[in-house]
């Protein structure tokens, strides 16, 4: 993809969404400290909510200095080896800011690779699925727009949901411009759109299709989402409820399934499909031709059984 002309594109259709021009980098550059391992202070929330960079008061405002000053302190090293352990720390930045859009952009700008604002129109569009909590959605959002990230070929997390807009706008030059641009990442007979209505409605179909171009990661992280899905579908249709997670959300799954006969016997499955979707969620390990392979067709083979 050219680079250059992506860039142009995205800095036209944000400035399109937020009716100002937009300095992210800004913001970004200033929180330096706490990638390396600094706590979260006041003034940092300050630099954030920067009307010069970005509209932030026009939608949102921070807790007073007196309400939480105290407890930012407390968050030294909680941001230094995102995404690693990421729901402990955004359950405990929750626990200080009561609001997952707020922890949520705080996040974007510390790492804006790995996260996105939550924002209400994209999880509309992606029909991500509601967690136990603003957390676990909030989970389940940043890791479907990680996987679009990774397919449209752009380097953050935080474009993403912006992409997502965009492709659910039906005007625009620079619209129409940038979703040809990114269908030039796309596997020959996938538009934009339809990654992203797959996304929640056939994502083991995306996944043979990157498979067969011989992307086997890409492949291995719509694999995951059809995973998700399927435990997720099966512990509504055979319980009526999502469990709370204890040890994970899939490992949760696969503990509550197994207590029904007809999962007990598909126990060492389950968990074969859970150690691939692992290998996939760590970036330092390298996803295989034979684990993409196997992560499909087993998959697709116990989907076959259920049915």
């Amino acid at each position: 993809m050219d680079k250059t002309k992506y860039n142009i594109l995205f800095d036209q259709i944000i400035q399109i969404k937020h009716g100002m021009k937009i300095d992210f980098e800004k913001v970004e550059a200033n929180l330096k400290h706490l990638r390396e391992g600094g706590s979260l202070t006041y003034i940092d929330l300050e630099n954030i909510a920067d009307d010069n960079c970005w509209p932030f008061n026009k939608y949102w405002m921070w807790p007073s200095r007196y309400q939480i000053e105290e407890k930012l302190k407390k968050t030294s090293g909680w941001f230094k080896n995102l995404p690693n352990s990421e729901e402990k720390a955004i359950r405990n930045l929750d626990e200080i800011f009561k609001n997952i859009a707020l922890v949520s952009i705080i996040l974007r700008f510390v790492h804006p690779k790995h996260y996105a604002m939550y924002s209400r129109p994209p999880l509309k569009i992606l029909r991500i699925e509601r967690g136990i909590d603003d957390v676990e959605e909030y989970l389940n959002y940043v890791e479907e727009l990680r996987i679009l990230r990774d397919s449209f070929g752009v380097d953050k997390t935080s474009e993403a949901d912006i992409i997502v807009w965009a492709i659910a706008q039906e005007k625009g030059k620079s619209i129409k411009e940038l979703k040809k641009l990114l269908a030039e990442q796309l596997p020959k007979n996938l538009s934009a759109e339809e990654i992203i209505i797959y996304l929640s409605k056939n994502p083991l179909k995306v996944s043979e299709t990157y498979n067969k171009q011989k992307d086997y990661r890409t492949a291995g992280f719509w694999a995951t989402v059809a995973f998700k899905k399927f435990l997720r579908e099966e512990c509504l249709r055979l319980t009526g409820k999502i469990p709370p997670r204890k040890n994970g959300e899939i490992f949760t799954f696969i503990d509550y399934l197994c207590r029904k006969t007809m999962y007990r016997y598909k126990k060492n499955t389950l968990h074969d499909l859970r150690e691939l979707r692992n290998k996939v969620a760590h970036e330092s390990e390298i996803l295989t031709q034979v684990d993409a392979k196997n992560f499909i067709t087993i998959l697709k083979s116990l989907m076959l059984k259920i049915k």
